[in-house]
C-alpha cells in the first residue's frame, strides 16, 4: 500500500501545481513561483518515470505530465516578460529532476530559450535563460543520443547568440555568466567551440589583463576598458582552455606555445615597468634583458601589439595593473587542468620569479648599506620610482600566487628550488611585511616550502625565518593593551608663568578604553594564514635549529591563542634537553588540561601500545641491592645462573649419599651453600651471551653474595670421576669451570663432555644432570676445567 500510494500522492501535487499555474495570472506568476519550484520536487518520481499507457494509473499520470510540460512550453511564448520568467525558473527545476525522460522531450524548450535571448528580455531573464541552456547541455553529456539531437544542433546558435550579447554594452553579471558558460562547455565540446576561436580571443583581449588605469583615450582604445577582478578571472580560465580547441594532435603543442608567449611578454612588460632601477638580475634561462641602458621616453607605455594581441596601455599604474594581470595568466596556466601530457620548463618560471622578488620596496630605516645597493636610473623622474614603489607589494603577492601555483602543480619535483624561493621569500618579507596582503601570501607559500622540504634544510635557512616567525605569533595574539589617554606634562605652579597652550583631544579627556585592540580584526584570512603556518613550523623544523627564545615564543603563542595543532605539534617535536639526561619541559599537562574530551589528545596521552621490552638484559651484579633488583627485572638471566650451578654441584655429588643431597636442597632453601667433603671450588668463567659477556664469581659468591679476595687461599680437593659416553672415566680436579667464546673440537679422552642446560627448564637441586646429550643448536660451549689463572673470575 505504500508503493501505491506514492505515485498517487505525486499525480495529485502536479494536478494541484498544473491548475495553480494555469489559474493564476501571469503578472502574479513571479511571485508565487518560489513556492510552485519547491511542491514540485515532490514530483521527482512521476517526472522521471516512463509512464504505462495500459494502466489507469499510468495513463492519468501520463496525462498529467504532458499538460504540465504543454503548459510550461505555451508559458515561455508568453507574451508578457514575467510569463517567460516564470517558464524559465520552471524549466530550470523540471529537468534537474526529470533526468533522462524529462531531457529527451526538452529539444522545444530549448528552443524557446534560444529565441529569449534575441528578445529584448531584461538582463535578469537572459542571466536565466544562459544559466538553464548550460544546465541542459552539460547534463546531456552522459548520453549520446541526446548530444546529437539537441547538443550538436543547439550549441552553435548558443555560442554565436552570447558572442552577439558581448559586443552591445550588457551588464557585468551577464558578462560573468557568459565567460562561466564558455568555461564550462568548452572542454565538454572543443569541436563546436573551433569554428568560433577567432571571435573568442577578440572577447578575451582586453579581459585577460584590463588597465582600467591607462591614460589612453577613448579614440585610441577600443573595447571593453572597465571589467571587475571576477570577470578577469573568468576570462583568464577561458583563455587557458583555447588551446584544447586546436585540431587533434595539436593541443599540447598550442598549450606550451601560448604559455612561453605569457613568460616573454611578463618579461618585455617588466622592462618597462622597471625601468626606474637599474636592476642585478640576470636571465638564466634565455629571457632578453633589460633596456635600462637605453634612452627612453618620457611616459611608460607600451603601444604596441604583442603576440596576445593586448590592446595598449600608458601610465606607470596601467603597467602595473598590465604586469599584475599577466601573473595571474600565468598562475591559471599552472593551476587549469589540460586534456593532454604538457611540457612545464621550471627554469624559465624560476628564472621570472627571481626577477619579481629581486626588486622588493626600500626600508625607510634601513641602513647606508642596504639603501645603496638599490641602484636608480636617472633618466626616470623621482615620482615615477615612488609610484614603482606603491605597486611592488601587489607585484610580489601575484608572484608567490605563481609560486605557490607551481609547487602544487609540480608536486615533488621541484625540491632543488625550495631553499632559493624560501630565501628569496624571506628578502621580501622583511622588506614589505608591514603590506598585510604580503604577510597572508608568504604565510601561505612558507607553509607550502616547508610542508615539501623542512626537514632537508640547513640551519641558516632556518634561522632567516626567524622574524617571520615572530610576525606570525605576533598576528595570531591580541596586541597588548592601549589606552586612548594621553597624559599632559606637568605644570609647574611655582613659576608665575602661564600655562601654554597645548592643543589635544578632547577624546582623550574622557574614560579610555582597556580593551585589547588588534589593527587586523577585519583580516581574517591574516588569522587564518597565521593559525595554519604555526603547526608546520613546529612539525617541519627541527627542534635544535630554533633558539630558547623563539621556542618559548611559539609555544606560548599555541598555549595563550589554544591552539590545538600547534599544540600537539609542540609535544610531537620537543625542544632538545639542555641537561643531560633530563628531558626538556613539555606543554603536554597544559594540553591535556585544554582538551581533555579530545580523543586524539587522548591517544596521545594513553596509548593502548604495549610497552616493548628487550628480549634478554644483561648486567653485572656487584652488591646484594643491586641484586635484588636484577632479579625483578631480568628474571630469566638469574634463572639460568641457578640452573648452572645446580647442574655442576650435581655433577660434583653425583657419588655422594641421598641424604647429603637433601640437606644441600635444605640448605639452599635457606640461603647457605652446604659442606661437602672436600668440595671442588668452581670459578665460571666469562661466558659469551650476544654481544656482550656474563661474569660470575665463585660458587660460594652467588650463594651468598660476598666477594672472594685474590689472594685467598683455596684448600685441596679430591679428585672426582664422572663417566663419559664412551664409558670411561675423566679425573675432575681442582679447576675452573670456563665456557670459551668458541668450540674447538677435542679428543673425548682428554675432555669432559659439554654440560648443556636448557635456558627455559627449571631442574630441581637433586637432579642429575644428563651428561650423555649434547645439541649442536645450543649456543653455550664446553664446560672445560683446568687451572684457575684468570683473575677477572674474581669480578
Amino acid at each position: 500500500m505504500a508503493r501505491a500510494g506514492g505515485p498517487i500522492a505525486d499525480l495529485s501535487t502536479l494536478r494541484a501545481l498544473t491548475f495553480r499555474i494555469s489559474s493564476t495570472s501571469t503578472s502574479q506568476l513571479p511571485q508565487q513561483v518560489s513556492a510552485i519550484a519547491g511542491l514540485l520536487s515532490n514530483c521527482r518520481s512521476l517526472l522521471a518515470s516512463t509512464q504505462n499507457p495500459g494502466s489507469r494509473t499510468g495513463s492519468e499520470a501520463s496525462v498529467t505530465v504532458h499538460k504540465f510540460r504543454s503548459l510550461l512550453s505555451t508559458l515561455l511564448q508568453d507574451r508578457t516578460i514575467e510569463g517567460r520568467w516564470t517558464a524559465i525558473v520552471l524549466i530550470k527545476s523540471t529537468i534537474e529532476i526529470g533526468g533522462w525522460e524529462t531531457l529527451s522531450k526538452s529539444l522545444p524548450w530549448v528552443r524557446g530559450l534560444l529565441g529569449i535571448l534575441t528578445k529584448p528580455d531584461p538582463p535578469s531573464s537572459k542571466k536565466l535563460c544562459l544559466i538553464t541552456l548550460t544546465r541542459i547541455f552539460v547534463l546531456t553529456q552522459e548520453y549520446p543520443t541526446l548530444v546529437r539531437e539537441i547538443t550538436t544542433s543547439s550549441l552553435p546558435t548558443f555560442i554565436q547568440s552570447c558572442l552577439q550579447l558581448t559586443t552591445s554594452k550588457i551588464p557585468s553579471e551577464l558578462l560573468y555568466i557568459i565567460l562561466e558558460s564558455f568555461n564550462q562547455l568548452l572542454p565538454r565540446h572543443p569541436t563546436i567551440f573551433r569554428s568560433f576561436m577567432k571571435q573568442l580571443q577578440q572577447l578575451l583581449a582586453p579581459l585577460v589583463a584590463p588597465t582600467p588605469s591607462s591614460r589612453l583615450g577613448k579614440e585610441q582604445f577600443q573595447g571593453l576598458a572597465l571589467a571587475s577582478s571576477k570577470i578577469s578571472d573568468s576570462a583568464r580560465r577561458l583563455y587557458v582552455q583555447l588551446p584544447c580547441c586546436a585540431p587533434k594532435g595539436r593541443c599540447s603543442e598550442e598549450w606550451e606555445t601560448g604559455f612561453k608567449n605569457a613568460i616573454a611578454n611578463t618579461h618585455r612588460i617588466a622592462d618597462k615597468v622597471f625601468r626606474c632601477v637599474l636592476e642585478d638580475w640576470r636571465s638564466t634561462s634565455g629571457a632578453p634583458s633589460t633596456v635600462n641602458g637605453h634612452i627612453i621616453a618620457d611616459q611608460v607605455e607600451d603601444l604596441e601589439t604583442d603576440t596576445m594581441a593586448l590592446p595598449p596601455w600608458s601610465g606607470i599604474y596601467a603597467g602595473g595593473e598590465r604586469l599584475t594581470g599577466l601573473l595571474r595568466l600565468l598562475k591559471e596556466y599552472m593551476a587549469s587542468p589540460t586534456t593532454g601530457v604538457v611540457s612545464i620548463q621550471i627554469g624559465v618560471i624560476a628564472d621570472l620569479l627571481t626577477r619579481m622578488f629581486s626588486i622588493t620596496t626600500p626600508l625607510l630605516h634601513a641602513p647606508e648599506e642596504l639603501q645603496s645597493s638599490v641602484r636608480y636610473n636617472n633618466q626616470v623622474s623621482k615620482e615615477e620610482r615612488d609610484n614603482l614603489w606603491a605597486l611592488l607589494p601587489s607585484v610580489h603577492v601575484v608572484a608567490i600566487e605563481v609560486l605557490l601555483s607551481l609547487l602544487r602543480r609540480s608536486a615533488n619535483t621541484t625540491h632543488s628550488m625550495d631553499s632559493v624561493m624560501l630565501d628569496q621569500l624571506v628578502w621580501v618579507f622583511n622588506s614589505e611585511k608591514s603590506v598585510t596582503e604580503i604577510r597572508i601570501a608568504c604565510y601561505l607559500a612558507v607553509g607550502e616550502l616547508l610542508k615539501r622540504s623542512g626537514r632537508t634544510l640547513p640551519k641558516t635557512s632556518t634561522e632567516s625565518l626567524n622574524s617571520l616567525i615572530r610576525a606570525c605569533c605576533g598576528d595570531i595574539l591580541p596586541q597588548k593593551q592601549v589606552t586612548d589617554s594621553t597624559k599632559l606634562p606637568p605644570h609647574d605652579k611655582s613659576s608665575g608663568r602661564n600655562q601654554l597652550q597645548i592643543s589635544a583631544n578632547a577624546d582623550t579627556f574622557l574614560s579610555a578604553s582597556t580593551a585589547p585592540k588588534d589593527p587586523n580584526i577585519n583580516y581574517t584570512g591574516l588569522k587564518q594564514a597565521a593559525n595554519d603556518l604555526l603547526p608546520i613550523l613546529l612539525t617541519n623544523i627541527r627542534a635544535q635549529y630554533l633558539s630558547d627564545a623563539l621556542r618559548t615564543r611559539v609555544d606560548r603563542t599555541a598555549i595563550l591563542s589554544n591552539h590545538k595543532e600547534a599544540m600537539i605539534a609542540s609535544v610531537l617535536n620537543p625542544p632538545p634537553s639542555k641537561k643531560f639526561g633530563k628531558p626538556a619541559t613539555s606543554i603536554l599537562p597544559l594540553l591535556a588540561k585544554s582538551f581533555s574530551g579530545e580523543k586524539d589528545v587522548e591517544s596521545l596521552l594513553r596509548p593502548r601500545m604495549p610497552v616493548i621490552r628487550p628480549s634478554s638484559t644483561t648486567s653485572i651484579i656487584q652488591d646484594d641491592q643491586d641484586e635484588q633488583v636484577a632479579e625483578d627485572v631480568t628474571e630469566e638471566d638469574d634463572h639460568f645462573i641457578g640452573e648452572e650451578l645446580d647442574t655442576l654441584l650435581g655433577a660434583v655429588s653425583k657419588a655422594e649419599p641421598p641424604v647429603e643431597d637433601s640437606r644441600m636442597v635444605d640448605a639452599a632453601d635457606e640461603g647457605v651453600i652446604p659442606q661437602v667433603p672436600s668440595p671442588p671450588t668452581v670459578q665460571p668463567m666469562p661466558i659469551e651471551e650476544g654481544p656482550g659477556e656474563y661474569i660470575a664469581s665463585s660458587t660460594s659468591q652467588m650463594a651468598t653474595g660476598n666477594k672472594r679476595s685474590p689472594n685467598e687461599d683455596l684448600p685441596p680437593s679430591p679428585t672426582k670421576r664422572v663417566k663419559v659416553n664412551n664409558g670411561e672415566e675423566a679425573n675432575v680436579t681442582q679447576s675452573v669451570a670456563s665456557v670459551p667464546a668458541t668450540i674447538t673440537e677435542r679428543p673425548a679422552e682428554h675432555l669432559a663432555p659439554a654440560i648443556v642446560v636448557p635456558p627455559t627448564v627449571n631442574h630441581p637441586l637433586n637432579a642429575t644432570p644428563n651428561v650423555e646429550e649434547d645439541s649442536d643448536s645450543d649456543n653455550f660451549g664446553e664446560l672445560v676445567l683446568g687451572q684457575d689463572t684468570d683473575e677477572e673470575s674474581n669480578f
